[in-house]
């Protein structure tokens, strides 16, 4: 099947990508030519915690939070996916459904691939479930150590730790710091770190006032990155 121009560019842009490249040219190309392209206002649901996972999904830009609900109501954010990752993949590996909600935290577009087609193509390609399973095993590390950071971390190092990640993940310099382009909101925040409203106001506004990070609704300044990872290095020692 011929590809149109931008589905031809969409191939260009894959064939970079750290599991996609492994793929066979041919699986590849029927899989960009029998994908979507979806695309999502900020705030939209993509899927939803118990869906049958029938796609694997690629962002093309964009920010998704991943995120369940416990069996106690608890909201926890998982992750955070931008450009270039895949996320979806998972539900389609096991068969199973899935196991968070996909909401955009900005406006954004995905790269829809059928769960079926996938699962053929990474059966011919190893050295792409060998990336697969490395994958999981991350995301598995980073669960892991989002429990374990809820166990041992105190309120602060939490919160700073979330503050620098965010920071990491998507920032832009100021004359004066690091602006945080996400627009979580405490809530978010809260999922993130399983702090209460209370405590993230308390620490940031004590951060407000000792000049770490100035707030302008829900976006969030950093002024002093070095203070906040002390404060988490510190605390995680302690």
């Amino acid at each position: 099947m011929a590809l149109t121009p931008a589905q031809t560019a969409v191939l260009e842009q894959l064939r970079q990508h750290a599991l996609l490249r492994w793929l066979a040219e041919d699986d590849l190309g029927a899989l960009v030519g029998n994908a979507t392209v979806r695309v999502f206002d900020q705030r939209a649901e993509l899927f939803a915690q118990g869906d049958e996972a029938r796609s694997v999904l690629v962002m093309v830009h964009g920010f998704v939070k991943l995120s369940a609900v416990t069996a106690g109501g608890r909201d926890v954010v998982l992750d955070l996916v931008g450009p270039g990752d895949v996320f979806g993949e998972l539900g389609v590996l096991t068969q199973q459904s899935r196991a968070a909600t996909a909401t955009a935290l900005t406006p954004c577009s995905v790269l829809s691939i059928d769960g079926r087609a996938f699962l053929t193509a990474l059966g011919r390609a190893p050295e792409a479930m060998f990336w697969v399973i490395r994958l999981l095993g991350r995301r598995l590390n980073k669960a892991t150590q989002q429990m374990t950071d809820g166990l041992e971390l105190p309120a602060p190092a939490r919160l700073a730790k979330a503050l620098l990640e965010l920071a990491a993940l998507q920032s832009q310099a100021t004359t004066d710091g690091l602006q945080i382009s996400l627009k979580l909101s405490q809530r978010e925040l809260g999922a993130m770190t399983g702090l209460i409203r209370e405590s993230i106001n308390k620490h940031l506004g004590l951060w407000r006032e000792a000049g770490w990070l100035s707030q302008a609704g829900r976006t969030i300044t950093l002024h002093n990155l070095s203070a906040l990872r002390r404060l988490v290095a510190e605390q995680s020692e302690g």
